[in-house]
């Protein structure tokens, strides 16, 4: 976890570095949660949590963000009854982090939408050995940005494959709502 913490921070300084560089207009952070829907057979619905940091030039064609992320899988052999009261516990939860590419499509005043492209780094745990792997993730969002306020709304759908190296073993359909700032 902590090598999670310090590779974050790294990518969140290139992010801040590249926006002092290269004159960018708009950089927002912004928290996001939501439904993780595993696309293997072996798992059920379960829940996404994060944080990211966004940068976007003046020309809204391409922007760059980096995050973290919290998601809980539940496997349908690790779930059970606490005492009938319908309290669920089990399941795997993942912490991880990546970069996307923001690849701007329709904008027009207060809406953007964008397609994503990025890169996904995942911190496995297994018998208490942890273990990194690298993904990706394809998807699309749309963003309400009222003007002269500084709040977004932001609505995305991805799916994110966890684990590249090793064929793809987790792959998941993520959908999100979140709020981001710009300044």
């Amino acid at each position: 976890m902590r090598t999670s913490l310090i590779v974050l921070s790294l990518l969140l300084v290139l992010a801040g570095a590249t926006v002092t560089h290269a004159g960018f207009l708009g950089v927002g952070v912004g928290v996001y949660g939501g439904m993780s829907m595993p696309i293997e057979l072996d798992a059920k619905m379960g829940s996404i949590v994060g944080a990211r940091v966004k940068v976007l030039p003046a020309i809204p064609l391409i922007g760059v963000e980096a995050y973290y992320a919290s998601i809980n899988q539940k496997s349908p052999d690790d779930l059970w009854d606490e005492q009938d009261l319908g309290i669920v516990s089990g399941g795997d939860t993942y912490a991880t982090f990546g970069a996307n590419l923001l690849i701007g499509g329709l904008s027009g005043p207060g809406l953007r939408t964008f397609g994503i492209v990025g890169v996904n780094f995942v911190e496995f745990e297994d018998h208490g050995t942890k273990e990194f792997k690298y993904g990706g993730e394809l998807g699309v969002g749309v963003e309400i940005v009222p003007p002269f306020i500084g709040l977004g709304i932001e609505g995305r759908a991805s799916v994110m494959l966890l684990g590249w190296d090793e064929g793809a073993d987790r792959k998941l359909s993520t959908v999100t709502v979140g709020v981001n700032y710009y300044f």
